[in-house]
């Protein structure tokens, strides 16, 4: 599970080192309006910019962060970005950094957001994963950002549940392409349709690549429409953001 501190912040609940600060945005407690209300912080779906950089404000702060947090163009693609120095160059799914007060940040509204550290607290990474990417490998190449994945601490945050997220041949061929593993991740409802687990694809993929400690939040963002965002409920609507750092 998760703790709650406020109305715009969970915190995440794993045995990350205590200099490790990571958790995931709730869409409470902002200026963004319907359909965005309240605690947007994406700019790309729509919303009012002014409002947007407001949320993203009142984040900074609440946080109290050193520096601005290194936002992605996400694309649903497999690749992964240092941001030790920072460049231009914006489009990626995940990032990693080993540098103290350089916040990775990833954006979702029903895909699973993964936080990672090592053990010892001095590499951590945030990966959005989306059906699209984990079959493209957003997973692993994150993974292999880190030289021993038996010291990985991983947190996987809000997302869709399987009882919210029916998809079809597309998705399952694609999954089961990638790893055959994935099938027990389906529940299949009639020839063409199946309900799709996202939190266990994650898991089954980190455990073949030996993981050593995951860690679930529970919460699933379509059924939880007070707190999340849910792109398969609403469509028009805002993000949430999953931050990790080391202060």
């Amino acid at each position: 599970m998760t703790r709650q501190k406020n109305n715009i912040w969970l915190d995440a609940d794993w045995p990350a080192p205590k200099h490790i600060r990571a958790g995931t945005s709730l869409r409470t407690g902002g200026y963004s309006t319907a359909p965005y209300n309240e605690f947007n912080l994406a700019l790309h779906v729509g919303d009012n910019p002014d409002d947007v950089k407001s949320n993203r404000e009142i984040l900074f702060n609440y946080l109290d962060l050193s520096s601005e947090p290194f936002w992605l163009e996400q694309t649903h693609s497999a690749k992964i970005i240092s941001i030790d120095r920072p460049s231009a160059n914006r489009k990626a799914d995940a990032s990693v950094t080993t540098q103290k007060n350089r916040v990775s940040v990833i954006m979702t509204a029903d895909c699973v957001p993964i936080l990672l550290c090592n053990k010892e607290g001095t590499k951590i990474a945030a990966v959005h994963a989306g059906w699209r990417g984990i079959c493209g490998g957003i997973i692993e190449n994150s993974l292999k950002a880190f030289s021993e994945p038996e010291n990985l601490i991983a947190w996987i945050g809000p997302c869709i549940s399987q009882k919210y997220y029916e998809v079809g041949t597309e998705v399952y061929e694609n999954c089961l392409s990638h790893s055959k593993m994935l099938e027990k991740a389906f529940k299949q409802t009639n020839r063409n349709h199946w309900y799709a687990n996202l939190v266990q694809i994650v898991r089954i993929l980190m455990e073949k690549e030996r993981v050593g400690s995951i860690h679930e939040c529970g919460l699933c963002t379509y059924k939880l429409d007070d707190m999340f965002y849910s792109y398969r409920r609403d469509r028009e609507t805002g993000r949430m953001a999953s931050m990790i750092w080391m202060e």
